[in-house]
């Protein structure tokens, strides 16, 4: 089994101008990865042709992701803000075909940021009910739609792999999945094993961070269980790294996602350890299956 290994576009820009984005997908490429992710915010910002095209030259694939933001927020009561979500869900997922990559995942159920109540049971189940649509819209187009767990300070509605799952599950669809984040984990899970053997059949995407989203495996994040435990279930899906510092990243950018410290100043440096982290943990992992 070979998992497709990945880096996340802004472990080296937030600005997708062409200069920017040919950089970093000719980086990704050069280090070694298989595929970069591209998060959309807003998608009359990008460019599927042009991002498309510079994948192609650099021989590398693209993922995509996007979060929707608190005025689009699929959760919502308000039909019209929940409205503005499933078009920007919509639309991401044209962008999604256009580029040419497999699936959609991210925030896709909720909007970013700070909730200070639980989600009530109506709002669990227009989530549901809005997302089985998008997910027709999705199949369509010959496209998975995945849902990450978020932790508690940036959604209320799926924490954990449990309550993405949950939704999924509500949702009774065959084409969606569960995108971990071992950032989210590391603040959610009590279990991550127990997380994942209880989601095995609906995970079919990772982001790989450690606890302080620095250098991979610099931090405190228990990665040996988690590739373990993926490796158990025959997990074949990509594992994409996320390693984030306000070297590579604007103030805005930086800010939203509470990069206070300076992780580290070279993003080619950064993902390359990145990487080599991946491959020998997933080649142990691997090995351990035989005593497992």
């Amino acid at each position: 089994m070979t998992n497709k290994l990945g880096v996340h576009g802004l472990v080296f820009t937030d600005d997708w101008s062409e200069t920017n984005a040919k950089a970093a997908i000719d980086a990704a490429a050069r280090i070694g990865f298989d595929l970069i992710e591209v998060l959309i915010f807003d998608p009359a910002a990008t460019d599927p042709k042009l991002i498309k095209r510079l994948a192609q030259d650099a021989g590398i694939d693209v993922a995509v992701g996007m979060a929707l933001s608190r005025e689009a927020d699929m959760s919502s009561v308000d039909a019209a803000v929940a409205g503005k979500a499933e078009e920007t869900v919509e639309r991401c997922l044209e962008i999604s075909a256009e580029i040419g990559a497999p699936a959609l995942s991210g925030l896709v159920y909720a909007g970013l940021g700070r909730y200070t109540a639980p989600p009530t049971e109506m709002q669990r189940k227009l989530v549901s009910e809005r997302l089985a649509g998008l997910d027709r819209k999705a199949m369509a187009k010959g496209l998975k739609l995945g849902l990450e767990a978020i932790n508690r300070y940036e959604t209320n509605m799926a924490n954990t792999l449990d309550e993405a799952g949950d939704i999924i599950r509500a949702v009774g669809s065959k084409n969606m999945f569960i995108h971990l984040d071992t950032y989210h984990m590391n603040i959610e899970e009590s279990d991550i094993a127990g997380a994942i053997l209880r989601n095995r059949a609906l995970i079919g995407y990772a982001h790989l961070a450690d606890n302080h989203r620095g250098v991979l495996g610099t931090g405190t994040f228990d990665f040996t269980t988690l590739f373990r435990t993926l490796a158990h279930i025959g997990y074949a899906g990509a594992y994409t790294v996320e390693s984030f510092s306000p070297a590579a990243l604007s103030a805005d950018t930086a800010g939203a996602i509470s990069l206070w410290r300076r992780s580290w100043d070279s993003a080619d440096a950064a993902a390359a350890a990145a990487l080599a982290f991946m491959r020998v943990n997933l080649e142990a992992a691997r090995s351990a299956q035989a005593v497992w």
